[in-house]
């Protein structure tokens, strides 16, 4: 029954129509919608609060996380500043949710036919319960895995990966946008495993107008590298038909290669922080994970401006 109602919440169209549709409908057709499609000023200050309250969320996860995945605000350990950041990540979070549903009675059945808006959903539910499960415990044990840190990880690694491949399609690039941001990321967590620590020693001892450019510039080289490994056509919308390979699109030549560039600039930007001690890796990894979930909260967002 569980299976069921996961794959019918994850797209199946006539459970949608009969059972979700007609509560959007109740709610575009109400007062409280009425009320802010008729006030010209309630959506601007709503719209205000949102990003507002996501610029603080943002803040404060880059402060504790790259604490723990580079340089950061090395004064505190990790465990003292994710402390005094979780106020800040709590009440961002409820303003967060409060002003989004404030904008999305504005134009609730434009949201509910939007697939990013539904990325957007199963992306915020899994980044609440990894943060405040998985990372938070992870953090507070110094790396270990506590029963909890486990049932979250679960919980929300489900969620997000299995609305990721129903929501997403090859099209426009989507997943392999996905991928080159997964692969950076998994190259920032590993690069301690096997990159000398001189590479970090040797830009940190450049000036910083010289070393950040640098790094910035190999980093962006890179990144246009993966995409244009991914063979997608901008003037005319073409690209590879993977959605007919299924799993071996993951092996295509090109698509290899444009995960394994991505890789290489995960490596580089870790050169680039010089970070002056490496933690666990299993924090390195719920720190990176955290980032990205809520990475993916914020580009769905956007992303429900243009569909």
């Amino acid at each position: 029954m569980l299976l069921d109602l996961l794959f019918n919440f994850a797209g199946n169209a006539d459970f949608y129509s009969q059972n979700v549709e007609p509560v959007f409908r109740a709610v575009d057709e109400g007062p409280a919608a009425s009320f802010v499609k008729e006030a010209w000023y309630f959506t601007p200050m709503a719209g205000c609060i949102h990003l507002v309250a996501l610029s603080i969320l943002g803040g404060a996860i880059l402060l504790a996380d790259l604490r723990i995945v580079g340089q950061g605000v090395e004064a505190k350990s990790p465990a003292e500043l994710n402390r005094k950041m979780n106020p800040f990540l709590i009440w961002s979070t409820i303003a967060l949710i409060i002003s989004g549903i404030l904008l999305g009675l504005g134009e609730v059945m434009r949201i509910y036919n939007s697939p990013p808006f539904w990325l957007k959903m199963a992306g915020l539910f899994s980044a609440i319960v990894f943060t405040f499960t998985t990372r938070d415990s992870v953090v507070r044990n110094n790396g270990k895995f506590t029963p909890v840190a486990i049932v979250g990880l679960v919980i929300s690694m489900a969620v997000f990966w299995y609305a990721w491949i129903e929501l997403t399609d090859w099209r426009f690039a989507a997943r392999q946008a996905y991928l080159i941001l997964i692969f950076a990321m998994v190259g920032l967590v590993t690069a301690p495993m096997f990159l000398p620590t001189s590479l970090r020693e040797t830009i940190k001892k450049l000036p910083m107008f010289v070393s950040l450019p640098a790094i910035l510039v190999t980093f962006g080289v890179l990144i246009s590298i993966a995409f244009l490994l991914a063979k997608i056509d901008y003037q005319y919308l073409t690209e590879l038909d993977l959605n007919a390979m299924g799993l071996m699109a993951f092996v295509h030549p090109s698509i290899l290669g444009m995960m394994l560039v991505s890789y290489i600039a995960g490596l580089v930007v870790w050169i680039g922080m010089g970070a002056t001690e490496n933690q666990p890796l299993s924090m390195r990894f719920v720190s990176v994970m955290s980032i990205f979930l809520w990475f993916s909260v914020a580009i769905s967002g956007r992303w429900i401006a243009f569909w």
